[in-house]
Formats: C-alpha cells, sequence, structure tokens
C-alpha cells in the first residue's frame, strides 16, 4: 500500500480538483469517491485522522432494521446495500454479527409483530448476500422460544419473556485499521493526506473558490493550497467552518447532540450482540456489543450547548447509564469501577433535540456563497459512503468511478489484530507491524499510533504498560520521548481516574 505521506511544499504547487477539510468518517469517504474518479484530492485534518465522533463509533454497521418498524424502506433500502458493500470489500475488517433482541409482549416488541418485521426484513434484503464470502454471507432471522433464549443469553430476565427476536448485522473488529486501509487505497490512486494543519479560511476569486490557507500545526508555518472546490466535512465544527468561510447555516448543526458508549472490564453477556431495554422492553434499548470477548454497550445521548474540544459526559448520565444495565440485566452489578474506557462524539440534531435522520448538503453558491464551496453534515456511519457518493456526482457529474472490484482485492486474509489481547507481551512481530505504520500512516505523535492507528488505547491499563517496549520503534530524540510519553500516559490515566 501506497504511505500517507504529508509533503506540504509539494502540496503548494499542485492545483487540486478537491479540497476536503476534515478527515472523519465522511471526510474519509469523500476521499475514496472523489480518488476512484480520478479527481486530484487533498484531505485535510486539523488533529488526527478519524480522531473524534468517528472515534467513537460503536464499531457496527447496522442494516436499518429499525426503520421497518415506521416503514422507512428507502432508508433501510440504503442501509442494506452499504452493509454488503463493507462486507464485500472489507473483509479482512468486517465480520457477521448474531443479533438478539428479548420480547416480553410490550408494544410493537411481541413475537408476532417481529416475526413479521424479520420476514419483511429479510424479503426486502433478498440480495444482501449476492457476491459475498460464504463466511460473510447473513443468514435469515427468526423468533426464538424462551428455552433457545435463556441457552443464547443465560442472564436474560426470564420474567414474562415471550421469546426473542433473532436477526444478522454486521460489526468492525479494528477499526482504526478500516479506516487507515480506506485512506491507504485512496492514496494509491492519488489522494494527498495532510493531518495536523488548520485552515482558516477559502481564498477565492470573483466568488469562485480558489483554494484554503492555514497553518501547519506541526512547524507553525503558514501555506496556502490551490484548489477549484473545498467541501467543509469537519463534523461537529461544520457550522462553524461554514460561518467562517461564507455565512451560518443552521441546519448544519441546529443542536448538538453527544453521544457515548461505555466499555467496561467484562466479558460479553452473550455471543450475540444484545438490544435490551431496563423495563422489559419499554424506553431506551441499549445495543450490547460483544467487541472482542468483551462488553461494549452504547449507545447514551443527550443535548449539550456550545461544543468545546473535549466535551464530558456528565456524571449523572453516566451513572443513569449504569443503572440502566443493571436494570436490564439481572445480576450484572456494574459500576463506575468497571468502566474501562467512555467513547464520546458529537452529532447533529433536530430543533427536538433527536438525532437529525438525514446529512445536511449546502452548495454555498446557490445562497450566494463562493461558487465551489460545499458543506456537508452527515448522521450514519453505515451510510457515509453513499452520501459521499451522492455529493461527488453532484459536485463532478462528468467524472466516472473506476469499479470497486477494480479497487479492491479482497483477500481471505484476517486483518491484522493490534489490540494484543490483555497479556503485556509485545512480540517481534507486533513490533514489525507498528514499525510499518509509524513509517508509512503519518504518525507524529504517542496517541496516534496507540488511539487511531491501533486499537491499543480501547485498554488504557494494558496500553500504560506496553509504552516502554515501543519506545524503539520510534525515530525520537529522547527529549521528544519522554514529551510524548508523558503527554500519553496523562490520557490514559483519565481514562482510569474513576471512583473505586
Amino acid at each position: 500500500m501506497k504511505e500517507l505521506g504529508r509533503n506540504l511544499e509539494q502540496a503548494e504547487k499542485e492545483n487540486y480538483d478537491l479540497i476536503i477539510v476534515g478527515s472523519g468518517i465522511y471526510g474519509i469517504m469523500l476521499s475514496l469517491e472523489a480518488s476512484r474518479r480520478d479527481l486530484k484530492t487533498l484531505l485535510l485534518e486539523k488533529g488526527d485522522f478519524g480522531g473524534e465522533t468517528t472515534l467513537n463509533h460503536l464499531k457496527t454497521v447496522h442494516g436499518g432494521l429499525r426503520y421497518l418498524q415506521t416503514l422507512d424502506i428507502k432508508r433501510f433500502m440504503e442501509s442494506v446495500k452499504e452493509r454488503k458493500w463493507f462486507l464485500k470489500y472489507f473483509p479482512e475488517y468486517v465480520n457477521t454479527m448474531q443479533c438478539l433482541m428479548p420480547l416480553y409482549g410490550q408494544g410493537v416488541k411481541r413475537n408476532f409483530i417481529l416475526r413479521i418485521v424479520l420476514l419483511l426484513n429479510d424479503i426486502l434484503s433478498f440480495t444482501r448476500n449476492l457476491g459475498l464470502r460464504k463466511d460473510k454471507k447473513l443468514p435469515m432471522g427468526s423468533i426464538l422460544s424462551h428455552a433457545k433464549t435463556k441457552k443464547e443469553f443465560p442472564a436474560v430476565k426470564s420474567e414474562g419473556m415471550t421469546g426473542s427476536a433473532l436477526w444478522f448485522d454486521a460489526n468492525i473488529g479494528e477499526f482504526q485499521r478500516f479506516n487507515m486501509k480506506v485512506l491507504h487505497t485512496a492514496s494509491s490512486m492519488g489522494l494527498d493526506t495532510i493531518n495536523y494543519f488548520k485552515v482558516e479560511n477559502i481564498t477565492s476569486s470573483k466568488k469562485k473558490v480558489s483554494g484554503i490557507e492555514g497553518t501547519d500545526l506541526l512547524s507553525g508555518k503558514k501555506f496556502r493550497f490551490k484548489g477549484s472546490v473545498v467541501v467543509n466535512a469537519s463534523g461537529p465544527w461544520s457550522r462553524e467552518s461554514a460561518k467562517v468561510f461564507d455565512t451560518d447555516y443552521p441546519e448544519l448543526f441546529k443542536k448538538n447532540l453527544l453521544l457515548w458508549n461505555i466499555l467496561f472490564d467484562r466479558k460479553a453477556l452473550s455471543g450475540s450482540a444484545l438490544g435490551l431495554s431496563p423495563n422489559k422492553g419499554k424506553g431506551h434499548t441499549y445495543f450490547f456489543h460483544p467487541w472482542k470477548g468483551r462488553l461494549l454497550v452504547g449507545t447514551g445521548e443527550i443535548v449539550v450547548g456550545d461544543i468545546k474540544d473535549d466535551v464530558k459526559v456528565p456524571e449523572k448520565e453516566i451513572k443513569k447509564f449504569i443503572d440502566d444495565i443493571n436494570s436490564a440485566v439481572p445480576g450484572i452489578e456494574l459500576n463506575k469501577k468497571d468502566i474501562v474506557k467512555i467513547y464520546k462524539g458529537l452529532l447533529p440534531a433536530s430543533d427536538k433535540g433527536k438525532l437529525s435522520k438525514r446529512p445536511s448538503f449546502i452548495n454555498h453558491s446557490g445562497n450566494g456563497g463562493p461558487n465551489g464551496l460545499y458543506s456537508v453534515s452527515g448522521v450514519k456511519f453505515t451510510t457515509s459512503r453513499l452520501v459521499a457518493e451522492e455529493l461527488i456526482k453532484k459536485i463532478f457529474p462528468s467524472h466516472s468511478p473506476v469499479p470497486y472490484d477494480s479497487v479492491f482485492k479482497t483477500e481471505e486474509k484476517k486483518g491484522d489484530d493490534l489490540f494484543f489481547g490483555y497479556s503485556d507481551e509485545v512480540t517481534g512481530n507486533d513490533k514489525k507491524k507498528l514499525k510499518n505504520i509509524i513509517e508509512n500512516e503519518s504518525v507524529f505523535h504517542l496517541s496516534d499510533l496507540i488511539l487511531r492507528r491501533t486499537s491499543l488505547g480501547e485498554n488504557p491499563e494494558r496500553a500504560l504498560k506496553v509504552l516502554e517496549k515501543i519506545k524503539e520503534l520510534f525515530p525520537w530524540d529522547e527529549k521528544k520521548w519522554k514529551e510524548e510519553k508523558q503527554k500519553m500516559e496523562k490520557e490514559l490515566r483519565s481514562e482510569l481516574k474513576r471512583e473505586k
């Protein structure tokens, strides 16, 4: 794979067809869609690639089953199609996932209703397995009996339980490696990437975009990059960026919805992912993802005010989250000391404080702004590629894409697992993989490697023990290493500072 270079001087000499500001999953997918259309593209990121909301994803690829409950067939079909794309072209990272939801005869969560929903799910997604490897195909759903539900999920609340709904979706084991593979692929088709670059404004001539200007946060130097089209895909900062580049567009982020998932130091409750509610099917449903055999639960959400660089989940919300889990699972008895990591991110909400249903596209020239300036605010990870494809088609309608079958060479091998389990060992092979990442993926801080290139940071206690063991892999002097190590230790220990 081509390395993710960072040559600002060379980039300043180029004339780009497209400059993308922001490297969350929407910026990453825009890069891919543009590059496979032979568009000379530059991706700019003020921090590190995929480092904010995208990093804190629940690591799932949902096929949209919940949309059938409201008969939103369009969104359902979009989700089914995109889930298939993930399974087909990233088989080394994306896996099938069995899902189970106990039923208690409440509301729409009744056996006969879910039997219809699951049947409809299978009928409408009849092409879901075409072209997939055998081990990536999704079986049909079904309703399990009380006894079979108990066998799949021994800790289930038995009283009043009438059975369970079983269906199949997908998940991503090594999320950071998935992000990097997409960027490597786009880079091999001509994408240029620069992290740690703060875009401060666009440049324009006669109301037409001519590029951007900003500061390299590593050197402090100012740079200008030439490009005829700029897409603002800066996630939670998209509205603020639009205001700086042109004017305010409230529809990009009407309200800020803080969402979070929590990884606990417990084994998964089942081999299946679980949809559980604290009140036997009533109220909010939590998704229990058995990520690497551990207990990862999501998602909590609240509306927050002004965006800050590090929005905290309020302690009372964490307590409620844990209380709900304890209510949903008899005898689990979780508390704050069981928390390994809290994943949090901001997504756009409606005026009523609910997660926006659709992404927002803004063509600034259609509203008196510069020609060639666009903004996008996305909502859903699963359909991020589709949103990117639609936007690139609108901006560059005459550019035909290279087929995906010629872009991705799918392999039988399993993707690199850089979580290292729960031992303190770092093997020679592990070091070889990490060294390759450091040399080829624009790693400039220790946190880039620990948090955003690998899943080492998913276990802060484990990561603290391996830092000194990987020191030799970095081309830094002693002063630089100490600075980076201290910053990383501080960040990792902040995850562990909870009431015992």
